[in-house]
């Protein structure tokens, strides 16, 4: 009877280890993955402030240009950036991953448009090492005083 008993239980062993190993692939697998989401918020933590600088300067850099052109009313937008892509972005050689809109009446303003009519500024800074990429904005409301 005994002989019978455990000739019918020959296969559960290697069932149970593959159940086993199964297990362990699972358990394995889910730490990779939280060890990579966890390394990837912490390059963004990293990049953020970086990020928030190159916005930050990016915008004293156009306030400063406004305001050197305020005296001269004529000058257009695409005298102030280096070149403007097609979605309406000001890009700065001497600012590399900062990028800028200007708006007027809530739309953004076309290269030809006039400097002296801004009344918004928003600017991207960005940085990317590797796959991971960190943009930060800020957005300054223009008034005119009379």
């Amino acid at each position: 009877m005994f002989k019978k008993l455990i000739k019918n239980q020959q296969g559960s062993a290697l069932v149970f280890v593959m159940i086993l190993i199964a297990n362990a692939i699972l358990i394995v697998a889910s730490i990779v993955l939280v060890s990579v989401i966890q390394e990837k918020a912490s390059g963004n933590m990293r990049f953020a402030p970086a990020a928030y600088q190159k916005a930050d300067s990016g915008l004293e850099y156009i306030l400063k240009e406004i305001n050197h052109t305020w005296t001269n009313p004529g000058d257009k937008i695409d005298d102030l950036c280096d070149s403007i892509t097609a979605r309406g972005s000001c890009e700065f050689n001497n600012l590399p991953g900062v990028s800028a809109y200007f708006f007027k009446s809530g739309n953004i303003m076309d290269s030809n448009d006039v400097i002296v009519e801004i009344e918004e500024i928003r600017v991207n800074g960005q940085v990317q090492e590797g796959n991971n990429r960190v943009s930060r904005s800020l957005r300054a409301t223009l008034a005119a005083f009379p």
